[in-house]
């Protein structure tokens, strides 16, 4: 019973943060701005497709794929008004989301999750983790730049 309680609290070690010199061929302002975008466009897609599939974040940082049950009285109207390419492109974005988060750490998962989505301060991220406000600067980046490169929207220099 024990082995089985230690492979389910097992943490993976593996850390693919990029580091500083990575993200000089990265233009992060640019970048950042179109995150944003795409961040914006989750928030109202998720509001709009409330029967798809939604990644949701637990408290101790893992990612969730959940689907919540159809319920849906008017398919046709439905169909016409959302466009169902455009809910398939939700659903596509958050099964990308969940492996991103998937790979990557928890304080860049508490970072997109907590400031991005949720409009939490920086300061409480970092007072979370116990991050230097230098070693967060590296964190937000690397965060921001993986989250671009795997929804192809990232900007070189």
């Amino acid at each position: 019973m024990e082995l089985l309680d230690k492979m389910v609290e097992e943490d993976y070690r593996d850390d693919f943060t990029l580091t500083k010199q990575e993200l000089m061929e990265y233009n992060f302002d640019e970048t950042f701005l179109k995150v944003q975008d795409k961040l914006r466009d989750l928030k109202k897609a998720r509001n709009r497709f409330i029967n798809g599939y939604h990644v949701r974040v637990t408290s101790s940082y893992q990612p969730r794929l959940e689907a919540y049950t159809h319920h849906v009285s008017d398919n046709v109207g439905r169909e016409v008004e959302y466009r169902l390419d455009s809910e398939k492109e939700y659903n596509e974005f958050n099964y990308q989301l969940n492996r991103l988060y998937e790979t990557m750490s928890k304080p860049e998962i508490a970072f997109i999750n907590d400031c991005l989505l949720c409009n939490r301060s920086e300061a409480s991220v970092r007072d979370k983790f116990g991050i230097s406000r230098d070693g967060f600067v590296i964190i937000k980046q690397s965060s921001v730049v993986r989250f671009a490169i795997a929804f192809n929207i990232v900007v070189y220099n």
